[in-house]
């Protein structure tokens, strides 16, 4: 016995470990100097500090806890009222209803979402009206109706039917009785349904970013959003807050719950004076508990009030950009949205997207309204081809002239009338100095048997397959069947020397030295070595992917002339540089070009020369059935 004893000890250390450990590591990169997810550089509380400064992420988080709340709270009612009506119901009908209420248990998150989004989209385009707070409701209620239902469902059938009717026998009104009678003895399932409801709102993904339309955030959309490159230090920070104000108030509940048990297993009907003074103290732990969840809540309310979240009335301009791809005023940088706003006094609603595919489905299905979007370039031709786009007003872009002529005139704009280019980069080769025999040159690096399983790829088949395409000599925009099953083989061949397939991870990997060599966009290679220096960037000699980022406006923009004076404000000298200085990425304007320090305008990582410029490809849209083809092999090239 006392072997098992220990075993299980052992046993639940192990559990408890494996749960929490993740969030412990969370909460001591809240305290990281570094914005690094990998290494600890030294102890600081600055990220606390620039949380409440930080628009985005507290109008999220205000957002996530009045849905929560708000959702939970009118889905609890409805779930309550739900759960007598159907306790009172014949057999066959109970049993009807109960199979129709485990539908959305059931169903996954991501059919209800889009279902419910059609839906949304179908009464938007009947009523004019938009998808927003509104819609978000609809769907927080619908989802956790359920949870409420099978909560209080137990207790009623707990419940002696005798009471309830031996007090309307004594002249209680019904209504009166339910409150008075029944409501206390279901009182437990009530508050379980709630809590559920409130924790599955304010913890939900999937539902919302269906049903959310434009301009509404809730946290787990902002945090999704924002980890293209790395999630902000400011995250963990909320988390950490998150996680032991919760914690707290867990506990305290815990422990007054098991005093109250204990009390009414030994039949006391009444506190006695030896235990008074640990009542006090449990009341007093949870009022204590109560009142930090309450100056938390309104101290997000009051910044975010502050912010302006709550200000008047004023014209809004709605713009989708990749995450953490426009200066903020983090670390003395210039804030571009308020000073742009400020400028023209105007509402920026500021969205983000993590892929190119993700903001073309959302922008298609007709769930989202925006002004202004930032795709990449193959997205472009496709935009363009499926007129989604409208032509520029080049007067209100008097900046547009100092665009660089390499990028006046694209592949994936040939007439330059939809597009004014953001940034640009290339595909490289990232590598640890101190892990390679031999500075690399050649993509072949990537298939190198003595770095075998220190090596990195994309789990992305676009740029996978532009990676073998330049290797073996071919167009990255080949449409020739032939060709591309040759760089399925050979992508093929290279599994064996993987490490893996991964993305963002790269980031992480790199930085603590998990892998020795992969592939990566120049601008972010330049972020990993800042962390890492004996990290390195190549631009390999077969050429690579050039890419382009480039500002468009939406077909059918409400604000077009202000949307053309944003691009414009993005191309001004000085707001083109704070941005630059900020996500690392190359400049296609001149005149900011021009303001760059020498030891910038000279680094070939951000500024090839032009001869390996010219021996890079700029993505276009591909047929639909060559990218078919693509994916096909691709799948199966990952199932091997």
């Amino acid at each position: 016995m006392k072997k098992t004893g220990v075993f299980g000890k052992i046993w639940i250390g192990l559990m408890m470990f494996f749960l929490y450990a993740p969030i412990l590591v969370l909460i001591a990169f809240s305290f990281n100097e570094s914005k690094s997810r990998a290494l600890f550089t030294g102890f600081t509380f600055k990220w606390y500090g620039r949380l409440l400064q930080n628009t985005q992420i507290m109008s999220s988080f205000w957002n996530s806890l009045t849905m929560a709340f708000t959702s939970a709270a009118l889905a609890t009612v409805i779930g309550v009222l739900a759960a007598v009506g159907i306790s009172k119901m014949g057999k066959r009908a109970r049993s009807a209803v109960m199979n129709v209420t485990y539908l959305p248990v059931l169903n996954p998150e991501i059919v209800t979402g889009i279902s419910m989004m059609l839906l949304f989209v179908f009464f938007k385009n009947l009523l004019g009206s938009e998808l927003g707070f509104g819609t978000v409701l609809i769907a927080h209620i619908t989802f956790c109706l359920p949870y409420v239902i099978l909560n209080v469902l137990p207790k009623l059938r707990q419940v002696d039917p005798n009471i309830y009717e031996a007090a309307l026998d004594l002249g209680c009104p019904p209504v009166k009785a339910f409150f008075k009678v029944m409501l206390p003895q279901i009182s437990s399932g009530i508050v379980s349904g709630f809590m559920m409801s409130f924790t599955f709102s304010l913890d939900d993904f999937i539902i919302t970013y269906f049903t959310a339309g434009s301009g509404y955030k809730t946290l787990p959309i902002t945090i999704y959003s924002m980890v293209r490159k790395k999630v902000n230090p400011q995250i963990n920070a909320l988390s950490a807050i998150v996680f032991l104000l919760v914690l707290t108030m867990l506990v305290v509940m815990n422990v007054a719950e098991a005093r109250k048990a204990r009390r009414t297993e030994r039949g006391e009907l009444s506190v006695r004076s030896g235990s008074r003074a640990k009542v006090v103290l449990g009341r007093s732990a949870m009022a204590l508990a109560a009142a930090a969840a309450v100056f938390v809540v309104g101290l997000v309310g009051w910044r975010n009030y502050q912010n302006g979240a709550m200000i008047e009335q004023q014209p809004v301009l709605a713009v989708f950009n990749w995450g953490e791809y426009i200066s903020n005023g983090e670390d003395g940088g210039l804030d571009v949205i308020a000073a742009f706003e400020e400028e023209y006094g105007c509402t920026v609603q500021y969205d983000l997207f993590s892929t190119n595919e993700e903001m073309y489905t959302k922008l298609k299905s007709g769930s989202a309204n925006y002004d202004i979007v930032i795709p990449s370039d193959y997205m472009i031709s496709r935009m363009i081809k499926e007129d989604m786009l409208e032509k520029l007003d080049f007067n209100n872009i008097p900046n547009a002239e100092f665009i660089m002529d390499r990028f006046k005139q694209t592949s994936y704009d040939p007439t330059g009338e939809y597009t004014v280019p953001y940034t640009w980069g290339t595909v490289g080769l990232i590598y640890n100095t101190t892990m390679v025999e031999e500075a690399p040159d050649s993509w072949a690096a990537l298939w190198d048997e003595r770095y075998k399983g220190d090596i990195l790829m994309f789990l992305n088949s676009r740029d996978a397959f532009g990676i073998a395409q330049k290797l073996l000599g071919y167009s990255q925009n080949t449409t020739d069947e032939a060709e591309l099953l040759a760089c399925a083989d050979k992508l093929k061949e290279q599994k064996k020397v993987l490490q893996t397939y991964v993305m963002d991870e790269i980031f992480d990997k790199m930085e603590i030295g998990e892998a020795a060599l992969a592939p990566y966009y120049a601008g972010d290679a330049l972020t990993m070595i800042d962390e890492n220096p004996d990290l390195a960037f190549v631009l390999p000699k077969e050429g690579s992917n050039l890419f382009i980022d480039a500002m468009c406006v939406i077909k059918g923009s409400k604000n077009k002339e202000l949307a053309e004076n944003f691009i414009d404000y993005m191309c001004e000298p000085e707001i083109g540089k704070a941005n630059i200085e900020y996500i690392n990425y190359s400049t296609p304007l001149q005149t900011v070009y021009d303001l760059l320090d020498e030891e910038v305008q000279q680094n070939p990582v951000s500024y090839p020369d032009n001869e390996r410029v010219a021996r890079c490809d700029i993505f276009v849209n591909l047929p639909d059935e060559t990218n078919k083809l693509v994916q096909d092999l691709w799948n199966e090239i990952i199932a091997e």
